[in-house]
């Protein structure tokens, strides 16, 4: 009897603990930290532009995607992962989209 009542008063003070640290200003602070960040990565920015050709780059779940667009030009987009293919193998796979821009 005494093992249950010690063993409950530990998971009680194990998730009053949780609890309170997921209400905790600091914590919430964080999420919005994270939330913000992953909005500015889900949008579209210039990360270089050179020649009148900017490069953009967004992130879409854990992946990072990146296009050109140059004036007068192809519009080329790029996406590229690693992925895990045994235990001590890793390849990038990529992926490229060119689009013609139409002459209007």
């Amino acid at each position: 009897m005494n093992d249950l009542l010690i063993t409950i008063a530990v998971l009680g003070v194990t998730l009053f603990g949780v609890r309170s640290c997921a209400d905790s200003e600091w914590y919430q602070a964080s999420e919005r930290e994270t939330a913000a960040r992953e909005a500015r990565e889900s949008t579209p920015h210039v990360v270089r532009e050179a020649d009148g050709c900017k490069v953009y780059a967004f992130k879409s779940g854990d992946r990072y995607h990146y296009f050109t667009r140059c004036p007068d030009s192809a519009t080329t987009t790029e996406s590229s992962n690693t992925v895990t293919c045994g235990k001590s193998c890793t390849r990038v796979e990529t992926e490229t989209i060119t689009a013609q821009r139409s002459k209007e």
